[in-house]
């Protein structure tokens, strides 16, 4: 085989990383790392409600989105308080640091970024798969 067509695949997957660009590192954005982020449930549902119900939410108005969205029915206050250290300090902070969000730790505050809207259509796929996923689980139960 080439060189050529061996070294064809990385060379692509860094120039869509833009890691060849002359862009500031927090404006780049990368399919990669935007699914990377979004195999997590925690982080599809930070983005799906932004999205849909930002530019700017409060912690409180996006933990009630996720007790909305849940099928436990369980919103105990220790619940609660696992749920917002869980989006406190993994979700929103691996998020904010890819640029993905702003995170507003002192005031509470999550706020859409440029990158936000460009993982509309990733988050898209991801919650496809999680419903064909979930919808073959409950096949193969019955």
């Amino acid at each position: 085989m080439p060189c050529d067509e061996v070294a064809l695949g990385p060379i692509r997957v860094v120039a869509d990383c833009r890691v060849l660009s002359d862009e500031p590192d927090g404006a780049a954005f990368c399919q990669d790392s935007a699914f990377e982020l979004l195999a997590h449930p925690g982080r599809r549902i930070v983005s799906t409600h932004l999205l849909s119900a930002g530019p700017t939410v409060t912690l409180s108005q996006l933990l009630d989105y996720v007790f909305s969205q849940s099928d436990t029915g369980s919103e105990s206050k220790a619940t609660r308080q696992e749920v917002t250290q869980a989006f406190t300090n993994r979700h929103l902070p691996k998020l904010d640091a890819e640029g993905y969000i702003s995170y507003d730790l002192e005031h509470q505050q999550i706020t859409a970024t440029a990158k936000t809207a460009n993982m509309k259509p990733y988050l898209a796929v991801a919650v496809l798969q999680e419903r064909t996923t979930d919808s073959g689980r409950e096949a193969s139960d019955r």
